[in-house]
């Protein structure tokens, strides 16, 4: 496999992409196997573990174990923790697998475990999935296999917070620095990092020694397509063996192909079109309700997602995650009562807006903007849609400046928990604050009572039904297209794609 480096990426990180797999002392690959070609919507800008996005995560789980893993269904199981339990309300204690090693042959043991989950939870922290284990406090080493975590409050989603947390080797960030670590990830993984172009291709080769057994495969390739028909013809035409995020109209030629197939799995997404509510005219909750009120959701789900999916009713979640509304109801569309609310508020007239959503990301995104867009004219409000490549989508997060309206999916991952995040003020990615939502939010991760958080995320849906700080659409599957050759993967419902079992028939 030839290694590449991006020209972008600095002379430091040049130099680590090339000799990584000759630092670490791997072989290239497993005789006999293939490389196995994965054609994405769009690769992170950064291999940072601090970025939070499920395209970064499904890099850096190629490279890295968690201590608690997820299978496909999203349901968690042991990682590099063979077990655990509650000592107490405050504390748990983790038993860390003996006979795990990093790719440099170095053992893994807790002192790995301590460092990453310290570097997390540093005041000046800027790591994405911080919120997910923030009530944390303290990590203590017991001995080299024995790891207790102790909470500020009961923590009922730390099991599953976890396994969005890739445990880094202190040994090697420590040796070479963080930002050489960012530059030649390094972990206890399946795979094992040759090179990164960024915006382009993302290549790995297999660790013969991973705890879970050797790849199939000799390596992977991830290759950044993110036109949907180009991803659909590289399948065709057996220049990749997985595709992801397939359009409802793109399904047709693929199924009529030889040698290839499509297949749906139901996910935790609710696919929202989020309002920047800091600034006019979306500070008023009137003109959020009557934008709601102007898309008829319904026509767009038959039309454009043929009935796969589901409307959301009036909330972000999906009917699949704990925590769901059962009692609120789709916000219907009413284009004269839409048009009231906005000469109400003082924009009979309507006004100018824009739509900002990447191609491809979500399943018929830009079809879906487009639709929107053309409802909104109904009551006077014209909206362009911005298009924009997934790294300048990054850096409008990190600049919190995405545009009046952007579209976003949140992925629960079946608990409201992690959804609901996004919406409090300390994501830094919320553009709308209700403190009764803030107060909510710390009450139903602070408790183990399943009751008590129900119901405080069933108020919290509620707070979001009166104050629509988003317009509700659609809870998404994800449609994955795959050769016929290949066995050993299943779709997953979270996107990270578990690959080490994945295997490619001979020809």
């Amino acid at each position: 496999m030839k290694r590449k480096t991006s020209p972008r990426s600095g002379g430091l990180r040049g130099v680590l992409a090339l000799s990584a797999v000759g630092l670490w002392g791997l072989s290239a690959g497993l005789a006999g196997a293939q490389t196995l070609n994965v054609g994405v919507q769009g690769l992170p800008d950064s291999l940072d573990t601090a970025v939070s996005s499920f395209a970064a995560l499904n890099m850096a789980l190629q490279t890295m174990d968690a201590l608690v893993l997820r299978d496909d269904t999203g349901k968690t199981m042991p990682g590099l923790a063979e077990s655990w339990e509650a000592v107490d309300p405050l504390t748990w204690r983790f038993n860390l697998r003996d006979g795990v090693t990093f790719h440099d042959g170095t053992p893994f043991t807790a002192e790995d475990v301590k460092f990453t989950l310290d570097y997390i939870l540093a005041p000046d922290s800027v790591y994405g999935s911080k919120s997910r284990i923030g009530q944390i406090e303290s990590t203590a080493v017991v001995d080299e296999h024995t790891v207790e975590i102790t909470t500020t409050v009961p923590f009922p989603t730390l099991i599953i917070g976890l396994s969005d947390i890739p445990i880094e080797p202190k040994h090697y960030v420590e040796k070479v620095g963080r930002e050489a670590m960012i530059a030649a990830p390094m972990g206890t993984g399946p795979f094992v990092f040759e090179s990164w172009v960024p915006g382009d291709r993302y290549a790995l080769t297999a660790n013969p020694d991973y705890w879970q057994g050797a790849p199939k495969v000799e390596g992977v390739l991830f290759r950044q397509i993110p036109e949907a028909s180009t991803r659909a013809a590289s399948l065709i035409a057996g220049e990749n063996q997985i595709i992801e995020e397939i359009p409802i109209d793109i399904i047709p030629q693929i199924e009529q192909s030889e040698d290839v197939s499509v297949q749906g799995v139901e996910t935790t997404v609710g696919l929202l079109l989020t309002f920047d509510t800091r600034n006019p005219p979306y500070d008023d909750v009137r003109v959020r309700r009557a934008l709601n009120m102007a898309v008829n959701k319904p026509l767009i789900f038959d039309r454009l997602l043929q009935g796969k999916g589901a409307v959301l009713k009036g909330q972000m979640l999906t009917s699949n995650t704990f925590g769901f509304n059962p009692d609120l109801e789709e916000i219907p569309q009413d284009l004269e009562a839409a048009k009231a609310l906005l000469e109400e508020a003082g924009y009979a007239d309507g006004f100018d807006t824009s739509i900002t959503t990447r191609s491809g990301k979500y399943l018929s995104d830009v079809d879906i903007a487009s639709a929107v867009a053309g409802m909104f004219r109904d009551v006077n409000v014209n909206a362009g849609v911005n298009i924009v490549e997934q790294g300048v989508f990054s850096k409008m997060v990190q600049a919190r400046d995405m545009g009046p309206l952007h579209m976003v999916g949140w992925y629960s991952v079946g608990d409201a928990d992690f959804a609901t995040v996004w919406f409090t003020e300390d994501s830094g990615r919320a553009y709308w604050k209700n403190d009764e939502y803030e107060e909510l939010f710390t009450k139903a991760r602070s408790t183990v009572d399943e009751a008590e958080r129900l119901a405080a995320y069933n108020r919290m849906m509620e707070i979001m039904h009166e104050e629509v700080p988003a317009i509700f659409l659609f809870g998404l599957p994800s449609i994955y297209g795959m050769s016929d050759s290949l066995t050993g993967f299943e779709p997953p419902s979270d996107k990270i794609m578990r690959l080490w079992n994945a295997e490619i028939a001979a020809d």
